[in-house]
């Protein structure tokens, strides 16, 4: 077990943002935390380090117990790195000499050798010797996870790791991160609020509402069978209704009362005059429109664009979810 964490609280004043949190992560598990700004996220990740006090109990890191920010006189937990939002480099140093300057007490030899791997693995050949004022955002980002992954901690924490990235630096960084995971076998932890860099890049999602976990589970099976309508909606699942608005179009026996969401598979579309196309986007390889007949709102997903104005929908099935 890399890391444990038991019925963890934790507040600023009277303002409680984690409450009775537990969960465990193995060594080379890929485990994102997925909340609203402001649910606990980031706090969990300083209690983590080591760097905030509990109000309440314990983690545990390779089995041994991590220790409140108080309780240390130079707070941290040894073996846990973070990659910083704010990157946290010296402007004055070329990549090589910002990421070797984490191994200063070793021999010199080592210290080449030990940079010039950890530079191989995070892909920064060709900018190695550019002084980290001159970089992009991407590639500042970068050498901060070189940095975070120079003594190669068996576990690192990423806070909020591709919200400032485009499309082209977002997809590297995580194919980045995906061969650390797997050459140096260690644990990754990172918070994020957006669901689809969650669905993509997690072996496991842990769902936080108000301060607590939801749910801690694949994917795959969060989507399949959403804890509450709140996770749905988090995981950027649309077309979720009560059971009364779509009974009269839908196959399944239908509670009038529950709350249940249709996942694209089960929306069949047919000609006819019901549902109006209230709006179109174009995602570059699919199109995605917004239906309506005055009383139900439906988003669909398409290869090929829809020319017809009026349309028929009807669900083959719909998954009953709790509130």
């Amino acid at each position: 077990m890399l890391l444990k964490v038991e019925n963890l609280s934790l507040s600023y004043g009277d303002w409680k943002v984690l409450d009775k949190f537990n969960f465990e992560m193995n060594q080379g598990q890929v485990l994102c935390v997925l909340g609203e700004s402001g649910c606990g996220k980031t706090s969990l990740l300083k209690a983590i380090r080591g760097f905030m006090d509990r109000d309440e109990g314990e983690i545990y890191f390779q089995e041994e117990r991590v220790y409140n920010k108080s309780e240390k006189l130079v707070p941290g937990t040894k073996g846990v790195a973070i990659v910083h939002q704010d990157f946290q480099l010296e402007p004055g140093f070329t990549v090589f000499d910002n990421i070797r300057h984490h191994l200063i007490q070793y021999h010199r030899s080592y210290q080449q050798s030990k940079t010039e791997e950890i530079i191989r693995l995070c892909k920064l050949e060709n900018i190695q010797l550019k002084k980290s004022k001159e970089l992009s955002g991407g590639q500042k980002q970068k050498v901060a996870l070189a940095k975070a992954l120079i003594e190669e901690p068996p576990l690192l924490l990423l806070d909020e790791p591709f919200s400032n990235l485009d499309n082209i630096s977002k997809a590297e960084f995580k194919s980045i991160l995906k061969n650390v995971v797997k050459a140096l076998n260690i644990g990754l932890l990172f918070v994020t609020h957006d669901s689809k860099d969650a669905l993509t890049f997690s072996d496991e999602i842990m769902v936080i509402q108000n301060g607590k976990l939801l749910k801690k589970d694949t994917p795959l099976k969060l989507t399949t069978a959403p804890p509450s309508v709140y996770a749905a909606k988090l995981l950027g699942l649309t077309n979720i209704f009560e059971g009364s608005l779509i009974k009269s179009i839908t196959d399944k026996s239908i509670q009038d009362s529950s709350n249940y969401w249709v996942p694209q598979r089960e929306i069949k579309i047919s000609k006819g005059n019901a549902f109006t196309v209230e709006a179109e986007e174009f995602l570059g390889d699919q199109f995605v429109y917004h239906l309506s007949n005055g009383i139900l709102k439906i988003s669909i997903k398409s290869l090929e664009r829809l020319t017809d104005e009026k349309l028929n929908i009807r669900f083959n099935n719909a998954v009953e979810i709790n509130n």
